[in-house]
């Protein structure tokens, strides 16, 4: 019978029964055998004398569906590398994810994407300023126990990824027109441009270039509680919850394609060198 051991083992399956069926003490016989204490430990307690099984004996899906879906989406929204990604995941959602795990279930990202300008400091060395946001409008229809119709607004500034989003159970012109304000004041960036996705809506921004694009995003339709698919829904509010993942990402954790900075404080030192 052919036996295969572990490519580290230091002993064979007949030293393995010696150690089981001796009655010399452990330090005896880690003396005789050449081999650390532990090791004499390990393999008298158990039974048998072949190496344990390696796989696991019941693989669970880590994610749901939704989840999957929901990540893939966020990764596509903000650009954010694997490992910003994890964090928001992680800390931001509350869904518990290995960095492996995650990698497994994203998509190739979205052809805008795929085709985005340089960020940080390439793009500045590449001449490109921040100073566009990216505006979109999102309608959702959740479960009744999440509110019905909901409307997410969120921001890009593209070079930097900094980020900025509501949820409103309405929408109106005025509404999003203040919401535009909000942003413009909270970006740490010179804006002099917007571009809008599927915002129908005119905004009243004064010296704010304005360019409408034709793109829309289609509802989106969640079925099920929103706590089923984001754990941290369950503790905090979702509106609350969007602002507190914005300003994590925003401030949170250095990025290498920063130079080593949080998209704020990247944006805040291209603006007092101005």
């Amino acid at each position: 019978m052919e036996i295969k051991l572990h490519a580290n083992a230091t002993t064979t399956p007949r030293t393995r029964r010696y150690l089981q069926e001796s009655d010399k003490s452990d330090r005896e016989l880690a003396v005789e055998l050449g081999i650390s204490v532990t090791t004499v430990r390990r393999w008298r307690k158990r039974e048998q004398v072949s190496d344990n099984h390696t796989t696991p004996k019941v693989i669970h899906k880590a994610m749901r569906q939704e989840q999957v879906s929901l990540i893939n989406a966020l990764r596509d929204a903000t650009g954010a590398p694997l490992d910003e990604l994890l964090l928001l995941v992680n800390e931001g959602l509350g869904i518990s994810v290995s960095r492996a795990t995650l990698n497994r279930y994203l998509k190739p990202a979205a052809a805008s994407r795929q085709g985005a300008p340089l960020q940080g400091t390439k793009a500045l060395k590449a001449g490109l300023i921040p100073q566009r946001l990216e505006l979109h409008h999102l309608p959702l229809s959740l479960h009744m126990d999440d509110g019905g119709e909901q409307h997410l607004l969120w921001a890009r500034e593209p070079i930097s990824g900094w980020c900025f989003a509501r949820l409103y159970a309405g929408i109106s012109p005025q509404l999003v027109t203040n919401w535009a304000k909000e942003l413009l004041k909270a970006c740490p960036a010179d804006i002099q441009s917007v571009e809008t996705f599927g915002l129908t809506m005119r905004l009243n921004l004064d010296g704010v270039v304005i360019k409408n694009s034709a793109a829309k995003h289609s509802a989106v339709q969640v079925t099920v509680p929103l706590g089923e698919i984001i754990p941290r829904v369950n503790v905090e509010p979702a509106g609350q919850l969007l602002m507190r993942i914005g300003e994590f990402y925003n401030q949170g954790k250095a990025q290498k394609k920063l130079g080593d900075t949080t998209p704020q404080a990247f944006l805040e030192a291209l603006r007092r060198t101005d």
